[in-house]
């Protein structure tokens, strides 16, 4: 025979074992065993316990987790009117059109007047 044939018997007679041996690794882990049979209880696990099965696993996904929505600013209670955002005024502050000459009552609970003063404004008592 030529050097190349055996080279290739070799190689083939290599490739042969490696398939035998990947083949019975699906065999019994215990002597005496299955061979390679995949039903009844799994290798390991006492006689009769149920094996566990992909259809036997539950698929359900969690409930998609949610978060509760934020509350707008909350003004102190009996601060009046309130800015178009929900929100006390205070001394200083702009006030709006609709607002000119009225009183109310800051964030701070001290009384306030929309007045004229170098524009429109809400002005401490």
């Amino acid at each position: 025979m030529r050097k190349q044939n055996k080279l290739s018997l070799a190689v083939v007679g290599f490739m042969v074992l490696i398939i035998i041996g990947i083949s019975n690794c699906g065999g019994s882990a215990t002597p005496g065993g299955n061979s390679g049979s995949l039903s009844g209880s799994p290798v390991g696990s006492p006689s009769g316990s149920p094996a566990v099965t992909a259809s036997s696993v539950p698929t359900t996904a969690p409930p998609p987790q949610t978060t509760a929505p934020t509350a707008a600013p909350s003004a102190p209670s009996g601060c009046y009117p309130l800015t178009n955002g929900g929100n006390c005024y205070e001394p200083g502050e702009f006030c709006r059109k609709s607002d000119h000459g009225a009183s109310g009552l800051a964030g701070d609970g001290k009384r306030i007047i929309c007045e004229d003063n170098d524009g429109w404004r809400w002005e401490p008592v």
